[in-house]
C-alpha cells in the first residue's frame, strides 16, 4: 500500500531508483538506472455511490430528529476549516431550532390541486383557474400538452389541462413543491434546478415501482432530496459569504435526511412520505410498517443516479434493486423515459 500511494504521488523511498524500483543487486550508486518497467495504472475505486453518502434519520418523531441534527450540525461546525463554511453551519443550527424551519406553508396551488383531483366530480374549467396561478405549473402543463403524441397544440389552457389527464396534472402540481417560489436559492441555481429534476426522476420511478399514478409514493420520491434545497438555500442567504461547495455537499449528505423529515413534519405530510424521506437511505431502520416505502425510493433513488451517469462507475444497479424486491428493469426504464422527457421540457422552443 505504501509504495502504491508513493508512485500515484509521484515519489520514491529514499535510495529507490527514479523507476520506483529498488537497485539490481551489484549495481553502483553512479550506474545508470535499468530502462523502467511499464506499470499497470492505479485501479481508482470510485467513492461512494450517491444513494449510499447519507446516513438516515435517527426516528420520524421531530424532537428526535432536532436532537440528532443539531449535535451533527455541532460536529460538522468544528469539522469545516473555514469561516464562511463554519457560518453554513450556525446558519442550519439556528434553523433546526425553529418550529416551521422559516418554511412557506405547503403550496397553496399543489394543495388545492389535490383537495380538487381527489373529489369524485371535477370541473376543468376549475382545476385551469388553479393552474394558471403559477406560471412554473402552466409551463409544464402546456410542455406535457403539445408533445408529439399530439397532432395540434391545445386550444386553450383547459384544453392541455385535459388533454394532460388528472394523474398527471396531479403529479405536475406535486413539483410546485420544490420550485422557486418555495426555495430561493440565488447563485446555486444549477445545484438546486439538479435537486429538484433529480425528485422527478425518483418520483416517477417510485410511482412505476408501487404501481401507483398518484400519492404519497411518488410525494416521498419527489421530495426525498428536499433537505439539500434547506442547505443551498442557507449557502444562499443574503449577505452571506459563499461556503464552498464542497462544505455544501458535506453539510447536505450528513443533514439531507433529518432536514426532509422536518419538512415532511413541518407540511402535514403523512407517515408514508415521511418514512420515505427518512429512512431510503437504509430501509431497514424505518419501522417495519413503513420498510415498503423507504425500499421503493431507494430503488428509485439508485436507478434515477445510475441512468443519469452511467459512466461514474457506481455499482450494477440490478442486483441492489433485486435486493429490495423490485423490478428493477421497470425501474430503470422508466428513468430513462423521465430523463428524456425532462430534457425535452428544457430545450427551447423552435
Amino acid at each position: 500500500m505504501l509504495q502504491w500511494l508513493l508512485r500515484l504521488f509521484g515519489l520514491r523511498p529514499r535510495g529507490a531508483s527514479p523507476s520506483g524500483h529498488p537497485p539490481e543487486e551489484g549495481a553502483e550508486p553512479g550506474d545508470p538506472a535499468p530502462a523502467p518497467q511499464a506499470e499497470p495504472p492505479p485501479v481508482l475505486v470510485p467513492a461512494d455511490p450517491p444513494w449510499d453518502r447519507a446516513p438516515p434519520a435517527p426516528a420520524m418523531e421531530p424532537s428526535i430528529v432536532r436532537r440528532h441534527l443539531r449535535d451533527q450540525l455541532r460536529a460538522l461546525h468544528e469539522e469545516l476549516s473555514t469561516g464562511p463554511d463554519r457560518a453554513l453551519a450556525e446558519r442550519l443550527l439556528v434553523l433546526v431550532e425553529t418550529d416551521q424551519l422559516d418554511l412557506p406553508p405547503f403550496p397553496d396551488v399543489a394543495r388545492e390541486l389535490d383537495e380538487l383531483l381527489q373529489q369524485s366530480t371535477t370541473d376543468i374549467l376549475q382545476i385551469a383557474r388553479v393552474v394558471e396561478r403559477d406560471p412554473g405549473l402552466v409551463r409544464r402543463v402546456w410542455t406535457h400538452a403539445r408533445s408529439s403524441m399530439y397532432a395540434s397544440a391545445p386550444r386553450s389552457l383547459h384544453h392541455a389541462v385535459a388533454r394532460v389527464g388528472l394523474d398527471a396534472l396531479w403529479r405536475i402540481g406535486m413539483s410546485v413543491c420544490l420550485n422557486d417560489n418555495v426555495f430561493r436559492v440565488e447563485g446555486l441555481q444549477g445545484e438546486a434546478a439538479a435537486v429538484r429534476a433529480h425528485g422527478i426522476v425518483v418520483a416517477e420511478v417510485a410511482a412505476q415501482l408501487a404501481g401507483e399514478r398518484r400519492g404519497s409514493l411518488y410525494l416521498a420520491g419527489l421530495l426525498h432530496g428536499v433537505g439539500d434545497l434547506l442547505v443551498l438555500r442557507s449557502a444562499a442567504a443574503p449577505g452571506a459569504a459563499p461556503a464552498s461547495i464542497e462544505a455544501v455537499r458535506r453539510v447536505a449528505d450528513r443533514t439531507r435526511a433529518g432536514l426532509s423529515v422536518l419538512v415532511a413534519h413541518s407540511w402535514k405530510l403523512d407517515d408514508v412520505v415521511i418514512a420515505g424521506l427518512g429512512f431510503h437511505p437504509n430501509p431497514d431502520k424505518a419501522p417495519r410498517s413503513q420498510q415498503r416505502a423507504a425500499r421503493i425510493v431507494r430503488a428509485a433513488n439508485i436507478c434515477a443516479h445510475a441512468t443519469a451517469s452511467p459512466q461514474a462507475g457506481y455499482p450494477d444497479p440490478v442486483p441492489l434493486v433485486q435486493a429490495l424486491g423490485l423490478d428493477a428493469r421497470k425501474g430503470l426504464s422508466r428513468a430513462e423515459e423521465v430523463l428524456a422527457e425532462l430534457a425535452r421540457d428544457d430545450r427551447p422552443p423552435a
